[in-house]
């Protein structure tokens, strides 16, 4: 296996390391919670704060180490954030009361957080030209699987809640030692179409340039750059509301089915149709982009336009209500159920051209030193998008009467901002782009 290869390998399977360390609280809130408050108590605000920590760690990160990323090697701030992740799990796995629990989840949140923007930048640096969507592709996929087995092996493994934290402690520092010793320290920008096709042999190339103010100030004046940040806040709350709307509607609406029969819906149905929404999105962007990057744009114009009113319409399905059950086959016989379940597969498949069309048009109007920070920057707009959309969905389903359908339909429209933001993005792409054309000519 090429070096390139393994170190492009180890990086995804960091995707996957983030969203299994960070999955595996979930299902355990409420042991957590008698473990270090007591019998039948549930301290809501105090497990809240848990999750604040952990997605407060990943945001400040982001921001941190995409800069620090720009400005130093992508593999040394790759080691560094791993550092910091490894020693949350450590505290997490090790935990004998709330605080230290705390500072845990803090810690993994901002190594794990560190990392993404590091590592969006090493693909951009190493992945092949002709495969860049191909590979955001499959973080996304990683993550995915990722955040299935950390929700599976914390609800197997429970009330054992600190067990998942040392498997995920063992993986994290075995990727550590393995990315340190044979990991990569690729040459920024010598994964660029202008320069491969000037130099013939990359090695040849020293692409020596690294994060300044002035170009660190360039990337806010750039219109295309500010309507991606934009766009990610309203685009990630949209995709919150959907995703954090599909338990509680199975659960607590007319399907009336118990938690344990929604996971089973999700994981054999919605997850596998996102993921080949993704690899297959990702693929066709990747083809038709080497003759127009704006395909890209338009792809993701699609999906919005598209599931705007799509899931609009999937969410007013109602079929008969059906009895609390452990079966999933009592569940799919329910006509209203199955309905739904197809339509809401349906649209996972077409969400999914989102995540690999994304990162490469941020590429393309970006210089390479650059792009470490810009992704920590779009990043911490969509993980604050993220955290907000379920709380913005809680407080329309309160003001409108608890109506689910009511609540969701207000939801989709959060769509809307990003996908303008996306049509002006069409006329301010070429602009921006040839700016970086230009630069890079001139540099080499």
């Amino acid at each position: 296996m090429e070096k390139r290869d393994f170190t492009i390998q180890f990086i995804l399977f960091g995707f996957f390391l983030k969203a299994f360390s960070r999955h595996v609280l979930l299902p355990n809130l409420i042991v957590i919670s008698h473990a270090f408050f007591g019998e039948g108590r549930f301290e809501a605000i105090e497990m809240g704060l848990l999750m604040t920590a952990l997605m407060g760690g990943s945001a400040i990160a982001c921001l941190l180490f995409g800069i620090l990323a720009d400005k130093l090697s992508r593999k040394f701030t790759a080691m560094m954030s791993l550092t910091f992740w490894i020693l949350g799990l450590i505290l997490s796995a090790y935990a004998f009361e709330y605080l230290m629990l705390f500072l845990g989840l803090l810690f993994i949140g901002f190594g794990s957080g560190g990392y993404i923007p590091i590592a969006q930048a090493i693909i951009a640096d190493g992945a092949p030209l002709d495969k860049k969507g191909h590979y955001y592709g499959l973080s996304s996929i990683f993550t995915l699987i990722g955040m299935l087995c950390g929700l599976f092996l914390a609800s197997l493994l429970s009330p054992s809640w600190q067990l998942p934290y040392f498997i995920a402690t063992a993986l994290t520092i075995i990727m550590f030692v393995l990315y340190g010793v044979k990991g990569q320290n690729y040459q920024m920008g010598s994964n660029e179409k202008l320069i491969q096709d000037r130099n013939k042999n990359t090695k040849d190339f020293d692409y020596d340039y690294h994060l300044t103010w002035k170009n660190f100030k360039d990337l806010f004046q750039k219109r295309t750059n500010l309507l991606i940040f934009l766009e990610g806040i309203f685009s990630l709350l949209g995709m919150g509301i959907i995703i954090f709307s599909f338990y509680p509607f199975l659960i607590e609406g007319p399907a009336h089915l118990t938690p344990f029969t929604v996971s089973l819906i999700y994981i054999l149905f919605i997850i596998p149709f996102q993921l080949l929404g993704i690899f297959f999105w990702g693929k066709l962007g990747d083809k038709f982009a080497k003759k127009n990057e704006k395909f890209r744009i338009w792809l993701i114009v699609i999906s919005f336009t598209i599931t705007t009113p799509y899931f609009m319409l999937v969410f007013w399905i109602q079929g008969t209500p059906a009895e609390s059950t452990d079966s999933l086959t009592a569940a799919l016989m329910n006509p209203g159920i199955l309905t739904f379940i197809i339509l809401f597969t349906f649209g996972a498949f077409l969400l999914g051209m989102y995540d690999p069309n994304q990162p490469p048009i941020i590429n393309s109007v970006n210089l390479p030193e650059t792009r470490g920070s810009v992704y920590a920057v779009n990043r911490f707009v969509e993980e604050l998008g993220g955290a907000i959309g379920p709380l913005v969905l809680g407080i329309i389903f309160e003001s409108f009467g608890y109506s689910f359908y009511t609540a969701i339909s207000i939801g989709m429209l959060f769509f809307i901002p990003g996908t303008i933001c996306w049509l002006v993005v069409l006329k301010t792409f070429n602009k921006d782009h040839q700016k970086i054309v230009q630069t890079v000519n001139e540099r080499i």
